[in-house]
């Protein structure tokens, strides 16, 4: 019995201990694994004077994770949707059955019908009340008779409005004249009163910004400030630099149909030539105003690098003495 009993115990144990090394093995993956990811596109020649037409332009961008055992990426304009794919097998978007769009289509037809039905029945109502309206003299000569009886009342109970009213008219006439002048009274209170609590509020206010103001300053000024900013920027920086494609290639050929500002625009890559060197190679054409380019892109993103510079950020007493110190300001 103990002997069965410790046999379950040890093959709970294996188990749980090789869920625990799979999932850890995963988060491995997940965390040192890069994503790799890249965007190609073509541009044709195109003449800018009679307009461009972005249906012309073929571009893909696409990712893959652990030697294409998840891959995905969309197209344009041959396939707009995002797909997915997880061992060669297709995820998203998600195959229609037959059966369901057969379904839909039922569905729609017979709502169709549904409203035809209703619309019959309701043209069917207005022709039979029509009908009943024309056939029956007699309820149109009741209802006269009972429009009268009811506008002969309505007479003699505003002519006993207009007596009650005369009755109040005075009284209100005194009342009015001494609300006027309370009213006249209170407008001058009023009146003079507004600058004072105006000034007062926009006194509070400037102070209270400037307050503000000084508290900013005094934080910026800091030493905390300057060493969590540092560290912020510098691990910032890092993630940026991770992110930014390891290769570019782009081919640009531009033409603005202007000698002067495509020298200007020369001008400005010349300046740029040190940062694009090696990525985008531009060819002027001072003639033509046309545009055609290519370019591929690739990358990539380790997670473990994200987490890595915000795990440092967060857990930093001067970040965390900072945050707390611009939330207690913007309070």
């Amino acid at each position: 019995m103990l002997a069965g009993f410790l046999a379950v115990l040890k093959i709970i144990g294996i188990v749980l201990i090789c869920i625990l090394a799979f999932l850890l093995v995963l988060i491995l993956l997940v965390l040192f694994v890069p994503i790799f990811y890249r965007a190609d596109y073509v541009v044709p020649r195109t003449d800018l004077d009679e307009g461009f037409d972005v249906e012309k332009v073929n571009a893909s961008a696409g990712f893959s994770w652990l030697l294409f055992v998840i891959r995905g990426g969309i197209e344009f304009p041959v396939d707009k949707t995002f797909t997915l794919r997880v061992f060669g097998i297709k995820i998203l978007p998600k195959k229609k059955r037959a059966g369901e769009e057969e379904a839909k289509e039922d569905k729609k037809e017979k709502n169709k019908d549904k409203d035809k039905d209703k619309d019959k029945k309701e043209d069917a109502v207005e022709g039979d009340t029509q009908n009943s309206e024309s056939k029956d003299p007699g309820k149109e000569e009741n209802a006269s008779e009972q429009t009268d009886q009811t506008a002969a009342a309505d007479t003699s109970q505003e002519a006993a409005d207009q007596s009650a009213d005369k009755d109040t008219s005075k009284e209100d006439d005194e009342k009015s004249f001494l609300d006027v002048l309370w009213s006249i009274f209170d407008g001058i209170d009023n009146f003079l009163k507004t600058p004072i609590n105006v000034f007062e509020k926009m006194q509070y206010t400037i102070s209270r910004v400037c307050g503000k103001i000084d508290m900013i300053k005094s934080t910026i000024e800091s030493d905390i400030f300057k060493r969590a900013f540092d560290l912020v920027k510098d691990k910032l920086f890092k993630v940026i630099k991770m992110i930014l494609p390891d290769k570019t290639s782009i081919d640009l050929l531009l033409g603005t149909g202007d000698p002067a500002s495509m020298a200007e625009l020369m001008g400005v890559y010349g300046a740029l030539y040190p940062v694009l060197f090696g990525k985008v190679r531009l060819t002027p054409d001072f003639e033509d105003k046309i545009v055609a380019s290519e370019g591929h892109i690739k990358g990539h993103i380790t997670i473990f690098t994200i987490v890595y510079c915000a795990a440092i950020c967060f857990f930093n007493k001067d970040v965390r003495k900072t945050v707390k110190r611009f939330k207690t300001i913007i309070k």
